[in-house]
């Protein structure tokens, strides 16, 4: 036998008696006999010129030579039945659709989405439609209308997506404050949220997300009752900050002329963003490397948003790590 004649469940064999540290124990685990995994066994370290395991009183221990197969082993294996799942999933889920329509609110994560489309599935086109309201996108999702779509939840306020959604979550991040460069406040590089207790303020419209409910926890712990006078989104919202008519929150990467972002001290408010398609999409195979995409495009956004920057060098990155999501 040569080394090319080195099959995977050669590797499988090695990388089980190592971890179980028994030849009879890791027999019991690949689902055959003693004997059969030694014969097995034998037969690859003749191959590989020497033995690759050697008796102890507490079991089997790898020699020199064994410690190089098991590391090659824990290295190929995940790689080879990752691209088996991937393939067993593709297959069952059926082709990716020529035209890809993605549904997503107002948000960061687009670009991303799109760039990932666009390098993962060469030719495909992509058409976006814009959703403000998160009841809205989901339905969309679920009743076929878009293949994907990004949206943001609150963390500790968890959306309850039903059976028909496939999520993956892209990662996680502070809520900031933004308010007009002109206002006093605007000079700190971060707030602590009861200094902006007898502030106006302007919200998103209460059909779109739970921002209110979150806000005005997050202000009851700071021991306030928040004065919200306005509920707009879009441009209307932004030109009452920057009018200093009021003062808003913000996604972290948020940048614009003329309004200063802040962060507020304790990260009090966090939203997670997620993925969404179907849960028989033949886009689910897919969903993670397309969080991918999208993560680093988001990291390079919030590298170049100055406030950001400042506080992700500060308390590091973990806010773009994902998060894991309890729905209750």
């Amino acid at each position: 036998m040569t080394a090319m004649e080195i099959e995977l469940r050669h590797l499988r064999l090695v990388k089980a008696v190592a971890d179980e540290g028994s030849i009879t124990r890791a027999a019991a685990t690949l689902g055959s006999t003693q004997p059969a995994v030694t014969r097995l066994l034998r037969r690859l370290e003749n191959t590989l010129g020497g033995p690759l395991f050697v008796r102890s009183r507490d079991g089997v221990e790898p020699t020199s030579l064994g410690k190089l197969v098991i590391a090659r082993a824990q290295a190929v294996l995940p790689v080879v039945d990752s691209l088996r799942s991937d393939v067993e999933a593709s297959a069952l889920a059926g082709p990716v659709p020529d035209r890809i329509r993605v549904g997503a609110e107002n948000g960061p994560s687009m670009v991303g989405l799109l760039r990932g489309i666009r390098n993962l599935f060469t030719g495909t086109d992509v058409v976006t439609e814009s959703e403000s309201g998160l009841a809205g996108l989901i339905e969309l999702v679920s009743g076929g209308h878009v293949h994907l779509a990004a949206i943001h939840e609150f963390i500790g306020h968890e959306i309850n997506l039903g059976r028909d959604i496939a999520a993956q979550t892209i990662g996680a991040e502070p809520i900031f404050v933004m308010l007009s460069e002109q206002h006093p406040l605007a000079a700190q590089e971060e707030l602590d949220l009861a200094d902006l207790a007898d502030q106006s303020w302007v919200l998103t419209p209460l059909d779109i997300d739970r921002e209110y409910d979150v806000f005005a926890e997050a202000c009851g712990r700071a021991g306030f009752s928040p004065s919200v006078d306005h509920y707009l989104s879009g441009v209307h919202n932004l030109e009452l900050v920057r009018s200093g008519e009021a003062v808003s929150l913000c996604y972290a990467v948020s940048r614009f002329r003329g309004v200063a972002t802040r962060p507020i001290s304790g990260s009090p408010m966090q939203i997670r963003h997620l993925l969404l398609t179907e849960q028989h999409s033949p886009l689910v195979p897919h969903l993670e490397k397309l969080a991918r995409y999208v993560l680093d495009n988001y990291a390079e956004t919030a590298a170049e948003q100055p406030s950001y920057a400042a506080w992700l060098e500060k308390y590091g990155l973990q806010a773009l790590e994902p998060a894991p999501r309890t729905v209750t």
